[in-house]
């Protein structure tokens, strides 16, 4: 058996479903852990089903014993080593990585990490496609936004603050000066386009870019957040941040020509291959 635990917001979870699938087609018994969730108080917990309508086997109660390491005692341990599982926890080895060997590894595997890498996402991205579809919008901001998105010049810009403001790993990348060099891309390569900014401080990027016609949306909150994602996937171009969010809303946007354009680093960490996640067609401010 192969587990995957599933843990973070909906762009960490996609990046999960897709290493997930990646399994099921070489594995033929795949489960999820989401147990992370019973306890998680970050983000709306997990999203998948409730918005994609994923709904993934599961470890039963018997099962998650069986894989769990923590567990100590006597039997637990007696169990693990009958059902070969004693050594099954595979941590992720590099972030942002392709690990192309787990895919010839027949042995019981319980998987933690992000896997972040274009690569797992190729092997499956004709069934990602079809099951990622939102459900239709609800609210009349989302409804006549959707309508001005079908324009063709449109760009997401994506501003993550909040929680990566005093991160050590993933905070001070994409400050003001990123913004204006990638904006100012955007204007020497597309003809008139219309900016709307998604963000979890929208005062800040009102008050940082001023741009009477652009859009700020600051509506789609809680439960809906996912609603920005979705409003991303349907414009033209994309500035994103190093979020697996604004990510994944311009992975789902399938027009080829569209321009992403992306930070130059991730994390804070140096000397990271980022290929996998920076994509080469990305245009890197």
């Amino acid at each position: 058996m192969k587990v995957v635990k599933f843990l973070g917001g909906l762009g960490n979870q996609l990046f999960q479903y897709a290493f997930f699938c990646a399994l099921q087609q070489k594995f033929p018994k795949v489960r999820a852990d989401l147990s992370e969730y019973d306890s998680y108080g970050r983000h709306n917990g997990f999203e998948l089903e409730r918005i994609f309508g994923v709904q993934l086997p599961q470890l039963t109660p018997f099962e998650r014993r069986l894989f769990s390491w923590e567990d100590r005692r006597w039997l637990q341990r007696k169990l693990r080593r009958i059902y070969g599982t004693k050594r099954a926890y595979y941590e992720e080895k590099v972030l942002f990585g392709y690990d192309g060997p787990i895919f010839e590894d027949r042995k019981h595997r319980y998987y933690w990490g992000y896997w972040q890498h274009i690569r797992y996402i190729e092997r499956v991205a004709d069934r990602l496609r079809a099951e990622l579809r939102f459900p239709d919008f609800s609210s009349l901001e989302n409804i006549r936004l959707a309508e001005v998105l079908a324009d063709k010049n449109t760009v997401s810009v994506h501003v993550r603050r909040g929680d990566y403001i005093n991160d050590p790993l993933l905070g001070g990348i994409c400050d003001v000066g990123y913004y204006q060099r990638a904006l100012a891309y955007i204007g020497a390569h597309v003809d008139h386009p219309r900016f709307i900014f998604f963000s979890d401080d929208i005062p800040w990027c009102r008050k940082n870019f001023p741009n009477p016609y652009a859009v700020f949306v600051d509506w789609n909150t809680g439960k809906d957040s996912f609603r920005d994602m979705q409003l991303m996937s349907l414009c033209k171009h994309h500035i994103i941040a190093n979020s697996s969010f604004s990510w994944w809303g311009a992975w789902l946007n399938t027009q080829p020509d569209k321009i992403v354009v992306s930070p130059s680093r991730w994390v804070t960490i140096d000397g990271l291959e980022l290929s996998g996640i920076i994509l080469p067609g990305f245009r890197v401010c």
